[in-house]
């Protein structure tokens, strides 16, 4: 929470508060614009969480239309490709039957 200046500081001033070089009211100066400094680095903070908080309750709409059409191409993919191997199959029965028949009309020979 605290940086290093801002520790040496508080060291410093505690370190001149017990040789008496300061008064109690100067250390809680400073302790308390410390504590100002930390207060609004957590309240940032807590903005930064919230926006990214916001922004991925807004995203799962968004992911979900984004996978929805995902899946919608996937699907459309995979069902040309169920025709395109439906037609090699087609292809490759026809060519086997003709095998078939001639090696048939072989064997009769």
């Amino acid at each position: 929470m605290f940086d290093e200046e801002e520790l040496d500081k508080l060291k410093l001033t505690i370190r001149n508060l017990t040789e008496g070089k300061i008064q109690p009211k100067q250390l809680k100066q400073i302790l308390l614009q410390s504590r100002g400094r930390i207060v609004k680095d957590i309240s940032n903070f807590i903005s930064f969480c919230v926006d990214r908080v916001r922004g991925s309750t807004q995203t799962p709409m968004n992911r979900e239309l984004s996978d929805s059409n995902q899946f919608d191409l996937v699907n459309d993919q995979l069902r040309q490709e169920i025709v395109e191997k439906n037609n090699l199959l087609k292809a490759v029965a026809i060519n086997l039957n003709a095998l078939v028949v001639k090696a048939k009309k072989s064997n009769m020979e």
